[in-house]
């Protein structure tokens, strides 16, 4: 629509006026700002025509004028400028819009005016404008342009007044000279009324839009003489009740929008005289029956959507006149049944959904001419069982969503006839068991989803017909064991999802025939240990989580044939240790994640063979010290998780092998001293966390080899001084936290030199002077917080060489209120 293409010309036109100047050129318009009367209007007009003579002033199509002032606007002739079609007046305020205003420019055929406020305007402002094709006028103030404005625009045929809300009644001189308009929008306005025949002389009108005002009720003839009209738009108002016979005169309309309202019954006689009509839309309504004879005579309706309302009752032949429908939306209702042979005149049927309601069978529901319908969804109802051939007559069904219903069993016929069935979901039911040729005839079947239920035993040959599986979902369930022959002709699954069950053991021959499988999650289970040699067979494997099955040990024989595996989650285990060369059988290793086990030794090389290894986690385990060669090997290392340990001392050595890590995580551990080398080879560290621990002094010089560290976080410590020398040669620094210390002195100049500084946090300390020295040479500070200090003298002349500073926190110091107040002022 219209009001879409504006904001995007808006946004260009800003993009050029940054600054603040009258008239500029550019390519083929010419945008002024900051305008104060006509005559300075067009004396920088004719300036900036002399001006950039590469530009060609002919080629000039549009002005554009925004927040701009005029006692009285009046544009002059232009005639360097023959292609001059447009002029937009955006943002501005103009005290007298008269009658010359455009008499100069009687060419134009594309007036704009957008969030501007009219103060007086004459009803012959547009009557030169013989030409004028499209009159743009939104969310204007104190102009309403029905009063008389349009009854010399006869070549209009583009009126989009979207968002006046002044538009409150529209009556039928209102636009009865417009006998040429196509579009018009008067949607978001507060029209509350629309007198009978407003529209009648508009015989060419294609496209209205009525959307978001304030209509309650329409008249019979409210739309009398539209009789090309091919889209309307009514949402988003709050209609109750449709005249009988209303859309009556448009033999030619295609699509009606009536989402939105308050709208309780919907008749045939609603509809008369919709010979044409493709689309209905009616979602979020008030609708509780959509009776048999509601679409007679509408033969050509492709797409109905209905969601969303209170649907009880569908009756039965309701759709046997409708052999185009493409598309039905029933979802979010209260149906309880469906008729039996619904679908029997609609052969062109593609997507059907009826999920959210109350069906408790679906079974009767179709024909056997739905050869179209690839998509059926009925996720969110009641059914408790499948009847044998329930859906044999849907040949060509290639997604099945029968999510959260009330399934207890599956009928071995359930299935049949679905032979290009590739997606079935069934998760959120009440399953406790699968048994042998339930899946029989689904030999195309490549996504089945079973989580969320409460299957407790697999039959052994359950799966076997689903040669061409590729996904297999089983989590959430109450699975105690895996039958050994269960994946046995399962040779294309490629993710095999078995977390949160209950499965205590596993016998790994389980995964011998499962060549293809790529992802293997058996999360949140109880397995406590796995064999040696388990996943030897599982040669393609790149993802492998085994998190919260309480293992103790790991040894490097269970990794025995995962030379592809990537990523490795073993995190909310009960591992103590990790002993040398623990992983050394899977090389390609690039995420490993421990996070959340007992671990408390590493020792030395037990990460041998990780070369490629990018993400470590070993957050919240139980680490007090770190061996020298603890991490050897780890030449890739780019992020390193350590935090919520109880760590005392970190060393250079610990930190060698990382010539390329980024991301340094220490948060609370029990770390004090720090020596000034101990990261001296993090040359590449862009995110150091050192907060939640028990520093109470830096050694100067101890981040000099950080150059590229973008964030310090320093806060939860005990640190009382910050040096001059101690955060030198942190160029690129943009964040640093270093709130909640004891902070009472800052030495002059102690943050000189971190140009990148955007953010500085010194929240909860102990600061008593603050003054220009502080936070001297930070010329892109943007957020300075000072809260709950001691402060008692600061003044804003202190930060007043900070330009791109708009934050500066000083509340809970000892300052006075009028002091709090200016801050606040200028920096919130």
């Amino acid at each position: 629509m219209i009001h879409y293409a504006l904001i995007i010309w808006i946004l260009i036109v800003q993009g050029y006026a940054k600054e603040k100047y009258g008239c500029r050129k550019f390519a083929t318009g010419m945008y002024c700002k900051d305008i104060y009367s006509s005559d300075i209007l067009n004396a920088e007009i004719a300036e900036a025509l002399t001006k950039k003579p590469n530009v060609k002033n002919e080629n000039i199509e549009v002005i554009t004028i925004l927040d701009s002032n005029f006692e009285s606007f009046r544009m002059t002739s232009i005639s360097e400028c023959p292609k001059l079609k447009e002029i937009w007046i955006l943002d501005s305020n103009i005290s007298s819009l008269t009658s010359e205003a455009f008499v100069n420019v009687e060419p134009l055929e594309v007036i704009t005016m957008r969030r501007s406020s009219i103060g007086n305007a004459d009803k012959n402002v547009f009557k030169n404008l013989k030409k004028l094709k499209k009159l743009n006028l939104w969310n204007n103030r104190n102009f309403d342009v029905l009063q008389g404005f349009l009854s010399d625009l006869t070549s209009l045929e583009n009126l989009d007044m979207y968002q006046n809300p002044t538009l409150e009644e529209i009556n039928q001189d209102s636009f009865s000279s417009l006998v040429n308009l196509i579009h018009l929008d008067l949607s978001s306005c507060s029209i509350r009324e629309i007198t009978e025949t407003s529209f009648a002389n508009l015989a060419k009108l294609e496209t209205f839009l009525l959307s978001s005002n304030r209509l309650s009720n329409l008249s019979k003839d409210a739309f009398k003489g539209l009789h090309n009209l091919k889209q309307i738009w009514l949402d988003n108002n709050v209609l109750t009740s449709l005249p009988e016979g209303i859309f009556q005169d448009l033999e030619t309309l295609q699509n009606i929008h009536l989402e939105k309202n308050e709208i309780k019954e919907l008749e045939r006689s609603h509809l008369i005289g919709l010979k044409k009509l493709q689309k209905l839309t009616v979602y979020d309504n008030k609708i509780t029956k959509l009776s048999a004879d509601l679409f007679d005579n509408l033969a050509e309706i492709a797409s109905l959507d209905f969601n969303q309302n209170s649907i009880v009752e569908v009756q039965e032949g309701i759709f046997d006149n409708l052999p185009k429908l493409r598309n039905l939306y029933l979802s979010s209702n209260k149906i309880k049944k469906l008729p039996r042979n619904l679908f029997k005149n609609t052969p062109n049927l593609r997507i059907f959904t009826v999920t959210n309601n109350e069906l408790e069978s679906i079974c009767d529901v179709f024909s056997s001419n739905l050869e179209y319908l690839k998509h059926f969804s009925l996720e969110d109802n009641k059914i408790k069982n499948l009847e044998p051939n329930c859906f044999q007559e849907l040949s060509n069904l290639e997604t099945l969503d029968f999510r959260n219903n009330k399934l207890e069993d599956i009928n071995r016929e359930a299935f049949q006839n679905l032979p290009y069935l590739r997606q079935l979901n069934l998760d959120g039911n009440d399953l406790v068991a699968v048994t042998n040729e339930v899946f029989k005839d689904l030999s195309f079947l490549t996504h089945l989803s079973l989580n969320d239920n409460s299957i407790k035993s697999l039959d052994n040959g359950c799966f076997d017909t689903l040669v061409n599986l590729t996904v297999l979902a089983l989590d959430n369930n109450k699975l105690e064991n895996l039958p050994l022959d269960l994946f046995q002709n399962l040779s294309q699954l490629a993710i095999l999802q078995v977390s949160r069950n209950m499965l205590i053991s596993l016998d790994c021959k389980i995964f011998d025939d499962l060549p293809a499988l790529y992802s293997l999650n058996l999360d949140n289970n109880q397995l406590g240990g796995i064999q040696e040699d388990c996943f030897i067979n599982l040669k393609k494997l790149s993802n492998l989580s085994l998190s919260s099955n309480g293992l103790t040990t790991l040894t490097p024989s269970i990794f025995n044939g995962l030379k592809e595996l990537e990523n490795l989650h073993l995190g909310g285990n009960n591992i103590k240790r990790l002993e040398a060369k623990t992983f050394i059988m899977i090389p390609k290793l690039v995420n490993l994640n421990l996070e959340e086990n007992c671990v408390h030794d590493i020792e030395p090389n037990a990460f041998e063979g990780l070369d490629k290894l990018i993400n470590i986690n070993l957050g919240k385990n139980k680490l007090k010290q770190l061996k020298a060669d603890a991490f050897n090997g780890l030449i890739a290392l780019h992020y390193l998780y350590l935090d919520r340990n109880e760590i005392e001392i970190i060393t250079t050595k610990q930190f060698e092998p990382f010539l390329k890590l980024q991301w340094l995580d220490l948060n609370s551990n029990s770390l004090e001293n720090l020596d000034s080398d101990v990261f001296s080879k993090l040359t590449k560290l862009s995110t150091l966390n050192l907060s939640n621990n028990k520093i109470h002094s830096l050694p100067n010089g101890i981040f000099d080899s950080l150059e590229a560290l973008d964030s310090l976080d320093l806060s939860n410590n005990t640190i009382e001084y910050i040096s001059d020398k101690l955060l030198v040669g942190l160029t690129s620094l943009a964040h640093i936290e270093l709130e909640n210390n004891n902070i009472c002195s800052i030495e002059p100049n102690s943050f000189c030199g971190l140009k990148n500084l955007k953010r500085i946090d010194l929240t909860n300390n102990k600061l008593e002077t603050v003054d220009s020295d502080t936070f001297a040479g930070l010329s892109n500070i943007t957020h300075i917080q000072l809260n709950d200090n001691k402060i008692t003298k600061i003044s804003l002349s202190d930060f007043e060489e900070m330009e791109s500073l708009y934050r500066v926190g000083v509340d809970g110091n000892k300052l006075p209120l009028e002091v709090v107040n200016q801050f606040k002022q200028k920096y919130g």
